[in-house]
């Protein structure tokens, strides 16, 4: 009996620790240092794995305009489709995902490729001339970000 709780023990120490090695990690890291208004301008090229070639680049443009009660208004627009959102300092609440290549998230798929963008801090948030936000860029998969 104590054998069988002492394999099952080890077993799901094995697993855990599989499991847990299998987080992904960025294919790029990108530092971004915005006053406001000022536009992020990039062409971004996805595929689903190494093989597949067939996919054009696409335009992402990022800027913010507000910044009030901690909450910093981001605006994106990815492939001729604009998104905003308001990203806190707080965790869970400093960051957004957006889907490459199935922007709806309709067919979301393991291997899909996807950006992140956290917030990281703000400096003079009181000043609009002077704000500047720090944020940080983080593409999974296949992504080629090349910016303008």
């Amino acid at each position: 009996m104590l054998r069988r709780v002492f394999s099952f023990f080890v077993l799901s120490l094995l697993f855990v620790n599989i499991a847990s090695s299998r987080m992904p990690t960025p294919s790029f890291e990108l530092d971004v240092d915005l006053k406001k208004d000022e536009v992020i301008r990039a062409n971004i090229i996805a595929r689903k794995d190494s093989q597949d070639d067939g996919n054009e680049a696409k335009q992402f443009t990022l800027r913010w305009t507000l910044y009030r009660n901690e909450g910093l208004v981001l605006l994106v627009r990815y492939d001729n489709y604009p998104y905003q959102f308001i990203l806190y300092k707080q965790y869970m609440l400093n960051a957004w995902r957006l889907n490459l290549l199935d922007t709806q998230g309709v067919y979301n798929t393991i291997n899909q490729p996807y950006l992140t963008i956290y917030f990281v801090g703000i400096d003079n948030p009181f000043n609009d001339e002077k704000t500047v936000a720090h944020l940080k860029i983080y593409g999974f998969g296949e992504v080629n970000f090349s910016r303008e």
